[in-house]
């Protein structure tokens, strides 16, 4: 091929200089025109593999893209990444071409595209930034481009363009630009609430949310639209980022190096060896910040994050007033302050012009817009989330990895050795990172400092919004006189109800009661760590390489069958989804609980939320038996059986969670079960060295001769033992079915028409914790009744 294509290239060449100097007796006629693109890709194409960019991953090999229109990062600087990162750059789009990029494309050019999937380039930024290949649905630019990831069609909503935010560039090198996307907001904008026309998702199809659990498109869009499972995805997305930085560090900290190059010459900080000073940084109003940079013309009004466009209801069929009433029934005292028409949209995250009214989040919208009748809305923006997230944990780790990731806007920092090295105070630093997150991100943060997470997180309370608080030694006790108890964490309603029935509000209270006294009340712990606490100690360390315990999938909203068939596909669906999301993270499970949500026999069929749960009854089950959860079949297979032993009618089902514990990485896994499965078919005398020592926990066990936690056996070298652990597994097996069955609720077997129910014993929850939230039991076998909307 070496001489065809040298001599493709050089014809392309002349071709192209004769066109350019007008010559066109030399041009090719319209039959050789092929030719002559075809070497002219070729020669771009060369060009681009000889670049000078130094190979820096491969976390593109085997991607082509092609950039069409303008984007953010630009194409000259996509090609550079993709050089870079092992990927392919065409300067044409061709059939070797694997996703095309763009932030805006008319439809006209998508009809022309054909089944290429249209990304955005954030996805390139972001896959680069996380170290490995990101799935590119969730960076499709027009899903219903492709049938695989359809659109979920949401309120129709005009769009404007977004305004520029200034670029920073991370600690690697790689500049990370705020993308210049499109937005949906309301039209017209300046539509007031009232004045908007109260029409029903229900009645205007195409216009809400439609589809239910029933549908085989709902998962995948429910997860693609749930904030919550941005959050909670983020959050584990960046505490492995923690972990693989630390892991590859080679301890050198740009960020770090030139704050030391510029204090070299002046005043350096003195502190002790013994000091110990805790940063907790927090982005303020996260939502609402992120939303501000498309919108600045909102600045200083108040503002609400919803799905939803007004305060209007949006599900005319409900029986509202009857689950009201019932709540009341259920939490004597607490009032339903909601009128039958207002919205049940959930606010996420509201501005502090808008909690000067008032409004709170989790509030409803209804209720927010009645004590703010000039509240804004705006939906989420879940890529300018990502992208200010990236950068904000990019920042802290260009001085330091001594990290603990809390969620995707928030983490503790040990900052200990670098105000040390440094020669910085306090204050120098808290002044000259907020100053960089704000320049970088365009979204303000908060931080408070300490001697330990406590200190810290109560300090960043004082300092808000947008300030800097250290609280120092000679202060602590002094300053928590007056902090609520419910500030505290592991504090909650049962216990502030037993301390405020003694008069005990306050942390100052606490500090006025001997040891024994608090003791006497929550017990000796319990009572040991809140006495402390009140006194502002905190011997918790900092968490800086996270471990996952579990891992789950839950869904809480659509969930409507008509059939049982419909919901045995939504379950293998959720069991797909789970198995998924262990096989991301390289981990099987042996432990997996199955969680439902049932309407309480007293609610009404028609939720007031439109597809809500309403007042439910909450049903988890463990499984019992010795089983690996290594892949999806034998996850489904598990999940129907415990779904079967519930037996509750599926047209009464609001919720479906599937969690997987005793978490162990595969190797480690397949190397217990393979061994097990080898002296099970042998059952002779195996010996053993250290270097087959079996992995337990990720860890190696050397010379035990014993069992999981689930009776499954370990190696081990004597016979005898080794068949006492085969009869163990059996027995135990055969005593957890026994168990399982026992303990088995629901109705009885066969029933399965979905019209009776047995009536479990009913407890309750205060309505600040459950009216309006998503929560879900994770108790094996327990049953109890709460509200979720």
């Amino acid at each position: 091929m070496g001489g065809g294509f040298c001599r493709g290239k050089r014809k392309a060449n002349l071709v192209a200089r004769d066109m350019r100097n007008g010559n066109k007796q030399n041009v090719p006629e319209l039959a050789d025109w092929g030719n002559y693109m075809e070497a002219k890709r070729l020669k771009l194409l060369d060009q681009f593999h000889n670049s000078e960019v130094k190979r820096i991953s491969n976390i593109f090999e085997g991607i082509s893209i092609f950039v069409n229109g303008l984007t953010r990062p630009p194409a000259d600087e996509l090609k550079n990444l993709m050089a870079a990162h092992g990927g392919e750059f065409h300067m044409y789009q061709s059939s070797s071409t694997t996703h095309l990029i763009a932030s805006n494309l008319p439809n006209v050019k998508i009809k022309n595209l054909g089944r290429v999937p249209i990304v955005k380039p954030s996805w390139i930024v972001d896959s680069i930034a996380m170290g490995k290949l990101l799935d590119f649905k969730r960076y499709l630019l027009y899903n219903n481009q492709s049938r695989t990831q359809p659109r979920l069609d949401f309120t129709v909503m005009q769009k404007t363009t977004g305004s520029k935010v200034p670029v920073q560039a991370t600690s690697n090198g790689i500049a990370i630009p705020h993308e210049q996307t499109n937005m949906e907001v309301p039209s017209p904008r300046n539509q007031d609430h009232t004045e908007i026309e109260n029409k029903s998702a229900i009645d205007n199809k195409g216009k809400g949310i439609s589809k239910t659990a029933a549908d085989p498109s709902f998962l995948q869009e429910f997860y693609q639209n749930s904030r919550l499972h941005l959050i909670s995805t983020l959050c584990a997305e960046y505490k492995d980022l923690v972990n693989k930085l630390r892991e590859t560090s080679d301890g050198h900290f740009p960020g770090k190096d030139k704050l030391i190059a510029k204090k070299a010459e002046g005043p350096r900080a003195f502190y002790p060896s013994f000091a110990s000073v805790v940063m907790h940084i927090d982005m303020d109003c996260f939502f609402v910040s992120v939303a501000l940079r498309k919108r600045p013309d909102l600045r200083g009004k108040p503002l609400a994050i919803t799905h939803a466009r007004n305060g209007r209801l949006a599900n005319e069929n409900s029986h509202r007033g009857a689950e009201f009433k019932l709540w009341e029934h259920l939490e004597p005292g607490e009032k339903v302050d909601i009128g039958d028409r207002d919205s049940m949209s959930e606010i996420a995250s509201c501005s502090y012009e808008a909690r000067k009214s008032g409004v709170r989040n989790g509030m409803f919208l209804g209720q927010a817009i009645k004590l703010c009748p000039d509240l804004k809305t705006q939906p989420y923006d879940f890529e300018g989330y990502k992208e200010v997230s990236n950068i904000l944990y990019r920042t802290i780790a260009s001085y330091t990895l001594d990290i603990e990731a809390v969620s995707c806007d928030e983490m503790y920092v040990d900052v200990t050795k670098l105000l040390k090295e440094t020669g910085l105070t306090v204050e120098e630093w808290a002044t000259h990172i907020r100053n960089e997150i704000m320049e970088a991100t365009g979204c303000p943060c908060s931080t408070g400092f300490g001697a330990n997470r406590l200190q810290a997180r109560l300090a960043t309370r004082k300092a808000k919004p947008a300030g800097q608080y250290y609280l120092q030694a000679d202060d602590v006790e002094s300053y928590m006189t007056d902090i609520p108890l419910s500030d505290l964490p592991g504090v909650g309603r049962v216990t502030l109800s037993k301390l405020s029935n003694l008069g005990l509000s306050t942390c100052g209270d606490v500090q006025m009661k001997s040891l024994s006294f608090i003791q006497a009340l929550l017990g000796k712990k319990a009572g040991q760590t809140l006495k402390d606490q009140a006194r502002g100690v905190d011997s918790r360390p900092l968490n800086f390489t996270h471990e996952r315990k579990s891992i789950s999938a839950d869904v809480n909203y659509g969930i409507r069958f008509k059939k049982l068939e419909e919901c045995y596909t939504f379950l293998q669906s959720l069991s797909d989804e789970v198995f998924n999301r262990m096989s991301a993270v390289n981990m099987t499970a042996k432990g997996l609980t199955l969680k439902l949500l049932v309407r309480a026999p007293e609610a009404p069929v028609e939720t007031a939320k439109y597809l809500g749960c309403g007042i439910c009854e909450s049903i988890t089950k463990s499984s019992t038996g010795n089983i690996i959860f290594n892949n999806r079949d034998v996850i489904y297979k598990e999940v129907k059986t415990l779904y079967d032993k519930i037996d509750p009618p599926f047209v009464d089902l609001r919720g479906i969670g599937i969690q997987m514990t005793k978490l162990e990485k595969s190797v480690a896994m397949n190397n217990v079960l393979s061994k097990f499965l080898k002296h099970n078919s042998k059952k002779e005398n195996v010996s053993v060295d250290d270097s087959e020592n079996t992995l337990q926990n990720g860890n190696k066990v050397e010379g035990e001769s014993k069992s999981t936690d689930e009776g499954l056996p370990i190696e081990n070298s004597n016979k005898s033992a080794v068949t006492s652990d085969i009869l163990k597994y059996n027995e135990h097996v055969n005593v957890g079915k026994k168990v399982l069955e026992k303990t088995s609720r629901g109705r009885g077997r066969g029933s399965k028409n979905g019209s009776t129910k047995n009536k479990g014993k009913c407890t309750t929850s205060n309505i600040g914790d459950y009216f309006g939230k998503s929560k879900m039991g994770s108790q094996p076998d327990s049953k109890k009744t709460y509200y979720l909307n």
